[in-house]
């Protein structure tokens, strides 16, 4: 009986479907694996696929997503491109690198039955021959003869749709089959302009469109390159009632021009050119969450701080990329909060799925998020944000390939990477018949990154038959296949500073392919690093970055307006969690220390207990190093620690400090100096010292002096709350932020700085132009670059500070600020002696007043 009623209801499902002539969205499904599905809808309706991934299951034996699994999109392996009522999936078992190795245990996927011709002839529109609105409540826009002959287009045509306010469209591109050279979509494309997006597309694609907006829908649609396969476009509409908790913002969006940028409006943004558009490699990964009300929380990992901003346009944000850049997306994330409330970004914690970009995302495009985003793995529950990471990846770099055919005795082409390049195929953007090898080599202490700018290799078909690249590591004799890649994506990391490419076309007919276009950058290697997998900053799902709503912020004593710098306060960040501090106003928050911990018993908590291992970690953290209030810090990718039999670290503890910055109200009694102001000495118990305009900055030509006079039962402490100038090219990013460029010990004989360089030329060959010097008695302290640290006491109680700049300006430079502060001298600070109050610009240090013991072995003294 059960089987009889199920029958009839599935009999009586396509009575209606067939009647109303509807989109019908069918029941998500999750299924073990290995196994053959297919996917079936009515007579006239074909098969658009939405959603599909493979996942991990917590729980043994289960076969369907619960929140906490970890899941891979596989939109990519699908291929229901046919107008067809049926698809077949064939699901198989597979090894996620991005679940640490695990095999997928279930296969999810969610699609919708679209109609491709309708019963009402009246609702079948050529998009090239009417220019008026369209307001029926579902119909089907086609270019002209679809879906053959293929009619090219020598003009842009467009339609609009337009229906009540209280109503929205949904739509589908039931098919799109027209050029794609690259994927640039300049002679060939369709663009969708709802009131707050432009959704571009070209070549082969089937896809259902997010949520739109507005009652009102621009359809472009270009098609210049002729090609006898080609089909043309069409597109399904509906129009439903608008959701009740509809929460679009009110922008306009207008058309798009004929080859141009996109027209969008978001956020404001500086034009301030970055530092790696200087360098000329690729961004650092940065990431944006949306939440469904009007906070926009930005996280950019250029200088990882985040910024949480009330955007008035609504929930949009714009992503940028300089010219001659691309946007790579490395993940899309939609999440449901149990509270339905914004909350910062937890897979464990949420229900999330992660989806394929919702459209290509060239050099600019906006993303926003009204609050409508229906999730089918969540109980069809509204989810809270949208979260996304990105990368800005350059185009136009130099080439690194020889423009010559490979041997054919199979001996390996060599490619140096030296830095950064662009890898083409040979004769691209044609496919030739050939078996090449390619060595490609870095510097030892290197790995490097391989992004995709353009594979394409098999007509847009997922599976590796004729035509691929593999990247062959040395231990390896199979390696990784691919063969289609059209978006921009970082596709490898290599296991060490050299590997093969190779480069196999087997069949150059694929009129549709073009070969391989490669964007190839050298990295110190990781010590934690984990071969071949790309670095991603999502490798494990259950650790994700998370954004900060309100950080917790340190208050100031009661009727205090200056306190001088607040204790050490240390803090333990567990495996998955994030540190979210803020100092007061006025104040700077300063990472002391840091490492990394494993645990010595499995019960301990993230904290330190004897017995732990530790690591160093001040090398690997990159945040929080500009002159800001605020840090957001978390231990999002596990670390594997070679000091501690790479075994895995379960926290990250730190050591921090609130350092003043700026003199807060009227009452302060914090003092400010210019360091080229004057060449008076500075006789205060603290104060703030800048190169002048900070933070803009500003050539001085000349080096300028202050001398700072400290009390002589005291030593002085300093704290450079951020350096930014010219590092004459000898630091890159990567290097300790924690350590001076060069240090110039003292003897007894000269003991001025200046008169040591005298004496010596070629003592320092680095930060000549540009510096900032601390200069003590025992050792000079030269810093240049990029800088934000705290000096130890230091045992003196006169420091000169020197600071000379004569590269022209730059976006990135700021100048320098430190904090200086007389520290009362007790019995765990280590002077090797009393205190010293030798004037460093005249006197010499005494015979018998011994050097420190970090000075003996010629080391930067301790953080005390």
């Amino acid at each position: 009986m059960p089987k009889l009623i199920y029958f009839l209801a599935y009999i009586l499902q396509y009575i209606v479907f067939n009647h109303a002539q509807n989109a019908q969205f069918m029941v998500p499904k999750d299924f073990c694996v290995p196994l053959t599905v297919t996917l079936r809808c009515a007579s006239n309706y074909i098969v658009i696929v939405r959603s599909a991934f493979h996942g991990v299951s917590q729980t043994s034996g289960s076969c369907s997503y619960t929140p906490g699994d970890c899941i891979v999109d596989a939109m990519n392996n699908l291929a229901c491109l046919s107008d067809s009522s049926e698809c077949t999936i064939y699901a198989t078992k597979q090894k996620l690198p991005q679940c640490n190795d695990q095999f997928n245990s279930y296969f999810h996927i969610d699609y919708n039955c679209i109609p491709i011709s309708m019963n009402d002839t009246s609702k079948e529109y050529d998009i090239c021959r009417n220019s008026g609105d369209i307001t029926t409540d579902n119909g089907i826009i086609k270019s002209s003869s679809y879906p053959s002959p293929f009619q090219p287009t020598t003009s842009e045509c467009s339609r609009v749709i337009n229906v009540a306010n209280n109503k929205i469209i949904r739509l589908w591109l039931s098919d799109l089959f027209i050029g794609s050279i690259g994927t640039n979509c300049a002679n060939d494309y369709v663009y969708v302009v709802d009131n707050t997006q432009t959704y571009q597309n070209c070549g082969q694609k089937k896809m259902g469109y997010p949520y739109l907006c507005s009652s009102k829908i621009i359809i472009q649609y270009l098609a210049k390159t002729n090609f006898l396969a080609y089909r043309g476009m069409r597109m399904y509409f509906e129009v439903v009632d608008r959701p009740l908790n509809d929460n679009c913002p009110q922008i306009t969006v207008t058309p798009v021009a004929s080859i141009t940028t996109l027209t969008t409006i978001g956020p404001n943004l500086s034009t301030a050119e970055p530092i790696y558009v200087t360098l000329g490699i690729a961004s650092p990964t940065r990431s944006f969450q949306i939440c469904a009300g009007k906070q926009l929380i930005y996280f950019s990992y250029v200088y990882s701080l985040p910024e949480i901003k009330q955007n008035p346009l609504g929930e949009s944000y714009t992503i940028e990329c300089p010219n001659d850049y691309v946007v790579a997306i490395k993940t899309n994330v939609y999440g449901v909060t149990s509270s339905g409330q914004c909350e910062p970004h937890d897979a464990v914690k949420h229900c999330v799925v992660t989806t394929d970009p919702p459209f290509l995302c060239r050099q600019r495009c906006v993303y926003m998020y009204t609050g409508n985003e229906i999730v089918p793995l969540c109980n069809n529950t509204i989810a809270s944000y949208h979260y996304v990471e990105y990368q800005c990846i350059p185009t136009k770099t130099s080439t690194v390939a020889t423009n010559n055919p490979c041997s054919n005795d199979g001996s390996k082409t060599i490619i140096q990477i030296n830095r950064n390049g662009r890898f083409q195929s040979y004769n691209y953007p044609n496919l030739m018949q050939m078996n090449c090898i390619y060595r490609l080599r870095t510097n030892p202490g290197y790995i490097m990154n391989i992004y995709a700018l353009d594979i394409s290799l098999n007509n847009y078909i997922p599976e590796c038959k004729s035509n691929k690249i593999t990247f062959i590591e040395d231990n390896e004799t199979e390696g990784l296949d691919v063969c289609e890649q059209r978006t921009s994506s970082l596709v490898y990391s290599s296991c060490s500073n050299e590997l093969d490419l190779r480069y196999q076309i087997a069949d150059p007919s694929q009129n549709l392919s073009y070969g391989v276009e490669l964007y190839i950058e050298s990295q110190v290697h990781p010590f934690d690093w984990s071969c071949g997998e790309p670095l991603s900053t999502l490798t494990n799902p259950t650790s994700i970055r998370t954004t900060p709503t309100m950080p917790t912020q340190v208050t100031l004593p009661a009727n205090t307006s200056f306190t001088g710098a607040f204790a050490e306060v240390q803090y333990s960040i567990c495996y998955g969690a994030t540190l979210i501090r803020s100092c007061p106003s006025g104040y700077t928050f300063m990472i002391l220390d840091a490492y990394y911990g494993v645990k010595s018993l499995a019960s301990n908590p993230c904290e330190y207990v004897q017995g732990d291992c530790g690591q160093e970690a001040m090398s690997t953290i990159t945040q929080c190093q500009n002159d800001l209030s605020s840090c957001y810090l978390s231990y999002s990718t596990k670390r594997r620690l070679a000091h501690c039999s790479d075994r895995y670290a379960d926290y990250l503890r730190i050591s921090y400090q609130c350092v003043p910055s700026y003199p807060v109200g009227t009452t302060s009694t914090l003092k400010v100096f210019d360091i080229c102001d004057t060449n008076d000495p500075i006789e205060a118990f603290s104060g703030v010292i800048t190169s002048p305009s900070y933070p803009n900055y500003k050539q001085t030509n000349k080096e300028c002096q202050r001398l700072i006079i400290g009390s002589r039962e005291a030593v002085l402490q300093i704290w450079i709350n951020e350096m930014a100038i010219a590092s004459n090219g000898v630091r890159s990013l990567n290097d300790n932020f924690d350590k001076p460029n060069f240090i110039i010990y003292k003897t007894n004989h000269v003991n001025n700085a200046d008169d040591m360089e005298q004496l010596y030329p070629s003592i320092r060959d680095t930060c000549v132009t540009d510096y900032l010097i601390i200069d003590t008695v025992h050792s000079s302290y030269i810093y240049c670059g990029k800088r934000k640290l705290t000096l130890g006491p230091i045992c003196s109680s006169n420091i000169r500070i020197q600071y000379k700049t004569i590269s022209t300006s730059n976006l990135f430079y700021k100048g320098f600020k430190l904090y200086f502060e007389t520290v009362q001298n007790t019995a765990t600070i280590n002077c090797g002696g009393n205190p010293s109050t030798v004037n460093p610009l005249e006197s010499t240090t005494t015979a018998n007043e011994p050097l420190p013991d970090w000075a003996q072995r010629l080391d930067i003294s301790p953080i005390f």
